[in-house]
This record gives C-alpha cells, structure tokens and sequence, in this order.
C-alpha cells in the first residue's frame, strides 16, 4: 500500500470511529424552540480516556507522515500574479509528471489560480502536511488535445483572468493592443497544429468559468495533483536537488 493511500486509510478509520461513538441514536426533528442557557465550564463533557487511547496511534502515525520533510526551497514560493515562483513550480511539476506517466512529451501545463490554497511556502524544508494544505481537493491530471483555435481562446481566458499558473514551455506576452502572441515549445502557435495540454479535471470540466472546455475528450491519467507535487518533491531530494523557482516571463500582461 502506498503511503498516500496509508494516510487517506488512517484518516477515514479516525473519522469512522468518531462517528461510531457519537451517532448512538437517531432522533427527528419535530420543532424548534429558542432559549438562553448558562453553561457551567465545570460541567462541560470531558474527553473519554477509551477513545483518545484508541485513536492516539492512528492520529501519531498521520503526524509522523505529515510532518515528514519531502523536499526544500531555496527561496520563498509565494503565490501572485500574472506568474508566480509558487505557480511556476506546481505547473513544472504537473507536465513533469504527465510525461513520466504518459512517456512522452506535452505541449505545455497548466494550474488555475484559484486551485492553489495557501499563498506561500516559506523557503528552507516542506513536510507532507504542507502540500495537503496547498492541495487539498482530489483534483486529478487529465490532458486535453486541443487546436490552435482552442489554445488561443484558453490562453485569452487565463489572461483575462489575472493570469494562471503555466509551465515553462509556453510564454504569453500581451502586446499594446491587448493581442496575445503565444509561444510553445520555443515556436509561435500554429494554425492547424494541434496540442496536448495536462490540466486540472476541474478545470477540464468546466471549473474557473472555462465553460468552452467542457465536454472535450479527456485522458485521464489516475494522478492527484497533490501526489504529483509530492512525488516531484521526492525526486528533488532524491537526486540532491532543490527547488529554485524564478520569475522568467512566462507571462507578461500589458496591465500588470
């Protein structure tokens, strides 16, 4: 059993015995009434020693794995726009692992915005724990083939939007006139090229107002975002490496 299916299994015992001590009865509601009432902190409901005891192992284990060092950064990822050194890692990381598992190369990645949970990650040592917190949703990678067509409509929503996450393989610069001149893979967007771009399903599926998105062939790659950031993590560290993300213009906005 893998250790991200471990934590997910102690998790779910703590909750399952948690419920089972306090949903004894089941009772109706029939009405309301309101009142006041004074409570006595003396009187208050202790913790029941049998079930901490019973609980305790689980709840040590979670936070030995949790608070496991994976990875360091040798500088502060915080999270901002229109490109972010937090952004630019997250979004590196899911085409990095999209090729691993696909065994070939992408066009490009990207992240939404909105998905990322937590606006910094201080440099030096990131346990477990904190990837959980920048992630927490089962957001899975998928990867969506689209035309030159749909990759300019995306790209001018992701500008409109203030600017998301992308990876290294694509830079999009917005002219005077508000244009949009694309880049992927070094090479201007072509027309009647088509591009494989991995994504968050979420978004894939709509989420972050990209309606035009949904209802595209996915292929589904059986890979949580977070395990994907924890697993480039530890591959970091296994090869003596640290994360050093930089702002390179990946995206420059006329407004910002």
């Amino acid at each position: 059993m893998s250790i991200y299916k471990s934590t997910r299994s102690t998790l779910f015992f703590g909750f399952f015995v948690l419920l089972l001590f306090s949903c004894r009865s089941t009772n109706y509601l029939s009405g309301i009434e309101a009142s006041k009432q004074t409570v006595n902190p003396e009187l208050a409901p202790t913790e029941d020693p049998a079930i901490k005891a019973l609980i305790e192992p689980y709840k040590k284990q979670l936070d030995d794995q949790m608070n496991e060092v994976i990875g360091h950064t040798i500088v502060d990822l915080k999270k901002e726009r229109p490109e972010s050194t937090l952004g630019n890692w997250m979004a590196d990381a899911i085409q990095r692992q999209a090729e691993k598992q696909l065994d070939h190369p992408i066009a490009f990645a990207i992240q939404n915005q909105g998905g990322i949970r937590i606006s910094n990650i201080s440099k030096g040592p990131i346990p477990r724990g904190k990837i959980f917190e920048l992630m927490p949703f089962d957001n899975m990678v998928v990867v969506l083939s689209l035309d030159s067509t749909e990759v300019q409509e995306f790209a001018q929503h992701i500008v409109q939007s203030g600017g998301w996450p992308v990876s290294h393989s694509i830079k999009i610069t917005q002219d005077d006139t508000k244009a949009l001149d694309i880049m992927i893979q070094g090479m201007p967007l072509k027309s009647g090229m088509v591009y494989q771009v991995a994504l968050p399903d979420y978004v894939a599926n709509g989420g972050s107002d990209s309606g035009f998105l949904k209802g595209k062939p996915q292929q589904k790659l059986d890979l949580f975002i977070r395990d994907v950031l924890i697993s480039d993590l530890e591959e970091y560290t296994a090869n003596g490496q640290v994360i050093e993300s930089v702002i390179e213009g990946r995206m420059i906005l006329k407004d910002q």
